[in-house]
Formats: structure tokens, sequence, C-alpha cells
């Protein structure tokens, strides 16, 4: 990396770290952050985060080592970005001031380095909408996805198990015959989940496309699968509740998830390279 290079690198930080301060500093007197970051946001970030740096060296490549901004028309862009940025008000939920923050860094990044934004840019696209599903999804059929994911795990687990319910109330008794109460509301019902989900498809996509043919099932096939280990989940907590009682039911809710969705992740990511070949697309960038 030449000096040129690591001062429009040290231009791009200070400028980008000035505005998102003057952003916060400027809003923070209108916005006090009442939703802190959850698992789910956390496991978006991160993996966003994570395929950005492995694709450093096709980003790196791309960026403009002559002058020190980028040809106009990307810097029109970035300015715009940027300027779209700053007019935003400031979320009360911290995924969402992570996500103004970066978009501040993006539109920047593509003033002094052009094309090179073009990966970043995708990448906070899908940090955005991923963050942003749970709370569409939970205000558009939340409650009814609910209602439904109620009904399925009441009729299996009472296959087995003596279980009631009314609308999204599971009656539960465990062996002993003490009876308790489960509540399913529209987070407890999978909207985390398939966030995650459509992140994991996303960033496969941008870097492993199918046949377009293939492209729609396999988005179905994860949908479906993400459901149905949700469904697995919860059919597991009424299992421990009535074998174990329900303290060990609310600690299995609590770790459960972090062990079934890693197992249907792989699996979901086996199947959609064995669909996908070799047609690898992740470096094919504009130049």
């Amino acid at each position: 990396m030449n000096q040129n290079m690591k001062n429009k690198l040290l231009m791009w930080l200070a400028i980008s770290i000035v505005i998102s301060i003057i952003k916060i500093f400027f809003s923070q007197r209108n916005s006090v952050v009442e939703e802190p970051f959850t698992a789910h946001h956390f496991v978006i970030l991160m993996l966003c985060i994570t395929f950005g740096w492995l694709k450093k060296d096709a980003i790196l490549s791309q960026m403009n080592n002559e002058g020190m901004l980028a040809e106009q028309s990307y810097v029109v862009a970035g300015v715009f970005i940027a300027v779209i940025s700053l007019l935003m008000p400031l979320s009360s939920n911290l995924a969402f001031v992570v996500f103004t923050v970066f978009l501040i860094f993006t539109g920047m990044f593509m003033v002094f380095f052009g094309a090179a934004a073009y990966l970043p840019s995708l990448l906070v696209f899908v940090y955005g909408f991923s963050v942003s599903f749970p709370k569409i999804f939970d205000g558009a059929i939340g409650t009814q996805y609910a209602l439904i994911t109620t009904k399925i795990v009441a009729y299996f687990s009472s296959l087995v198990y003596p279980v009631g319910f009314e609308g999204q109330l599971l009656y539960l008794t465990d062996a002993a015959g003490s009876s308790s109460l489960v509540f399913i509301d529209v987070g407890c019902s999978g909207s985390a989940s398939l966030a995650i989900f459509l992140t994991v498809f996303a960033l496969m996509l941008i870097d492993v496309r199918p046949r377009n043919d293939r492209i729609l099932p396999l988005f179905l096939f994860g949908i479906l699968g993400t459901s149905v280990q949700n469904i697995f989940r919860l059919l597991l907590l009424v299992a421990t509740n009535y074998h174990f009682g329900s303290v060990a039911m609310w600690k299995m809710h609590d770790n459960a998830g972090y062990v079934l969705f890693p197992v249907w992740f792989m699996i979901f990511i086996y199947v959609y390279l064995k669909a996908a070949g070799k047609q690898h697309t992740g470096t094919d960038y504009p130049k």
C-alpha cells in the first residue's frame, strides 16, 4: 500500500468519524437509546463484518490510487448518501444508530474510493434490511404468524404431552402435575431467526449465485427450514418442561437457539452450495 493510499484511508476515517460524532452529538438531545443490541442484531452485524473482511482483497483491488477523490459521479453519490444519513432522525434502537454510522462511512468511502464502495454498500443494505425485518414482519403479520406457530406447537405437543392452548397461550403440565403458562409472542415465533436467515441468504447470493431458476426454490426452502427449526425449538421446550420442570425449560429457552440454528444453518449452506455448483460471483464488481 503506497503513501497516497494510506493518506486517503486516513482522510476517509477522520472525516467519517468527525461526521458521525457530529450526527450523534446533535441528535442525542432528542433521542434516547431505549432498545439495546440484541443477540440477533449482533449476529447480523458479525456476519456482515466477517463477510466484508473475507472480501477485503477484492475491495482493495478496486480502490483507486490516483488522486485524492474518486470520479465525480461517485463523489456526488457518496456525498448524497452522507447527507441523507445526517438528515435521518437518530433512532432509539442502537442497531439503527449503527446503521446510520455505517451509511456515513460508506458514503465517504465512495467519495474517496469510488467503485470499491460497491460491496460495502451491499453489506450496509443487507445489515439495514436484516435488522429492520423483525419490526416490519412483526407489524405486518407477526401476530398471525405467532398464532399459527402456537397452534402447530400445541397440536404436535399434545400428541405426547398434556398441552392446551388459547390464542398465543400454551397451557403446560409437567410430570409432577404442576401447571404453567407460556405466551408465544412474535419474537418467540421466529422473526429474529428469519432475519438471520435472510442475512445468510443475501450474503451467499452476493458471493455464490446459483442459476436464476434455483434462487426462489432455495429461498423458500430456507424460509421453511428456518420456521421448522424454530417450531422444533418450541417443541423441545415443551418436552423439557414436562420432564424437568419450568426452570429447566426457561434455561433451554435461553440457549437452545444457539445450538439448533447453527445446525440448520450448516444444512442450508450444504444444500445451497450443492445447488449453486461453482458459480462464484463475489468478485464481479463494477470497474
